[in-house]
């Protein structure tokens, strides 16, 4: 949903937009680089606008957003004096004040946009605002950059073949959820691990049993994929909602009108029958109330990420030091896998050069340097918790970093010797060393990228692509937020106890009220790009 309110503000200043484009071939003031000349040992000026200074980016030894390590670095190094204009936490506010420097034609050399706001970057785009790199990158992007943001991650972020923006991306299969079930609990009641998804339901009685008048079997949430949903009985019927999926004949289709859906929310309907899922589950909240379950000792079954043992699942560990977490796949009702979501593109940000920039080049070699600092022959490291690549002019790490690090880390640990990991890599390795030494706050870090980390699951998933990915629709921008509210309303009614046949015309509802219309232009995005 987020995408649709970043849409509704942008169209408020479209017009302004589309007025201050036709500027920006000739911008009424120039930029700090054009000043600069035609002299090769003058330094070259850019301003830089970066939404990633989040609570968690902490500045040693006197640095700030205005001076810090990568402002230094990229003029001692490169010659560049980087005027950081604007910095602030990644969020919708930032968003709106980007926003209105494009409404001013004010526009910083550089600029982020976050990987959220992908209607902004089209906009941003489609008003010829952004400096065309596709040339640029081809000739100065160095081996090691190609490598880290392989034609893999570029090919589906290109408009039309051009390359208008560097991406931060992740390998997409490296976000898919997980089931984590409380081993601890399984040991104290002599049970195996599962192997289908009966077998969860069964640990989900299991597990109410020890305590009926509190516990209960899953937790509470109505997101398809968020931290407290319920993605893995979804896929353990194969229905896959909130997602565009292939059909046997190669169409789009909407996950949430699938006859498999209807299945799903049967299975649900028959879980809250039996109170294995909490009273008031359709209570949308950020999901405190999980949490507070979780730590209490009330859920021993969670589908979330790889990174679950960090949050939320230390909040429990640091309440009950007996409590254990183990990491299984998506379990199914059949003989038919049980699939993971996948998107086809994941991105993080994306790093914006302004149309007109006279050294485009120049921040190729910016992108070039941070990818030498972190991964080349001489790695580097922030200091530990300072987060300082956030201020770097672009961000990149290996296609995969974090299974590549729980692999070189589990293979460490067999040997015996850490000598080759990475500096990132040893930093976890000793925290981990410190977990095995007694510290339990690194419990989740060693869960993770340890021996046996839910990190080495991923090679073993099967996998179903969310294949859009592009920007809204015309159709979804006016009709949506009609269908999604439709869809979690039959959705909760089914659950709490309504003729499961409601879907059936839930479904003619969701056709005739724009759905079709939807379907038909995401397969017309599909078939062009």
């Amino acid at each position: 949903m987020k995408r649709f309110k970043s849409l509704m503000a942008i169209v408020l200043i479209m017009l302004l937009i589309v007025g201050c484009s036709k500027n920006t071939d000739s911008p009424t003031s120039k930029s700090d680089g054009e000043k600069s000349g035609g002299d090769d040992n003058a330094p070259v000026n850019m301003t830089f606008a970066v939404g990633r200074v989040d609570p968690d980016v902490n500045f040693p030894d006197g640095q700030s957003t205005k001076d810090n390590k990568w402002t230094r670095l990229v003029e001692e190094e490169l010659g560049i004096k980087l005027d950081v204009t604007l910095a602030m936490q990644s969020g919708e506010e930032y968003t709106q004040k980007l926003n209105a420097l494009i409404v001013t034609n004010d526009l910083p050399d550089l600029f982020t946009v976050r990987g959220e706001d992908i209607v902004q970057l089209d906009q941003i785009i489609e008003a010829d605002l952004a400096e065309d790199l596709t040339d640029v990158w081809e000739q100065h992007a160095s081996p090691l950059l190609k490598e880290l943001i392989p034609e893999e991650a570029l090919e589906p972020l290109r408009r039309d073949g051009k390359l208008y923006f560097i991406p931060d991306v992740g390998r997409p299969d490296e976000d898919g959820s997980m089931t984590w079930i409380r081993s601890d609990w399984l040991k104290k009641l002599n049970l195996p691990d599962p192997k289908t998804f009966q077998d969860v339901i069964a640990i989900a009685e299991a597990f109410k049993a020890m305590d009926p008048k509190q516990n209960y079997g899953f937790e509470a949430g109505t997101s398809s994929y968020g931290m407290y949903g319920l993605s893995g009985l979804f896929a353990a019927y194969h229905a896959y909602p909130d997602t565009w999926i292939k059909d046997t004949d190669g169409n789009i289709v909407n996950g949430n009108i699938q006859p498999e859906m209807k299945e799903a929310l049967k299975a649900l309907q028959e879980l809250k029958k039996k109170d294995l899922i909490h009273k008031e589950w359709t209570v949308e909240d950020d999901g405190e109330r999980s949490r507070q379950d979780y730590i209490n000792g009330k859920l021993g079954i969670h589908f979330g990420k790889w990174w679950a043992p960090e949050w939320p699942l230390q909040l429990l560990k640091d309440s009950d030091p007996e409590a254990e977490w183990k990491a299984f796949p998506f379990m199914s009702m059949d003989d038919k896998p049980a699939l993971h979501v996948k998107e086809t593109v994941q991105t993080h940000s994306f790093y914006v050069l302004k149309k007109g920039y006279p050294h485009p080049e120049k921040y190729i070699e910016m992108v070039n340097l941070v990818a030498e600092h972190y991964w080349g022959e001489d790695p580097q490291v922030d200091p530990e918790a300072s987060e300082l690549w956030k201020m770097a002019p672009a961000h990149m790490q290996p296609w995969g970093k974090n299974i590549v690090f729980q692999q070189s880390i589990e293979e460490a640990f067999q040997s015996g010797d850490d000598s080759k990991l990475h500096p990132g890599e040893k930093q976890l390795y000793d925290r981990i060393q410190d977990y095995k030494d007694g510290n339990d706050e690194n419990w989740g870090i060693a869960l993770e990228y340890g021996e046996g980390g839910s990190l080495g699951l991923y090679d073993s998933f099967n996998y179903i692509n969310n294949e859009f990915y592009g920007a809204p629709t015309p159709s979804m921008v006016s009709k949506q937020a009609n269908l999604d509210k439709l869809f979690l309303e039959t959705f909760i009614e089914i659950v709490n106890g309504a003729d499961i046949n409601k879907f059936d015309a839930f479904v003619e509802q969701w056709k005739k009220q724009g759905g079709d219309d939807i379907t038909k232009e995401v397969n017309e995005w599909y078939q062009s790009k």
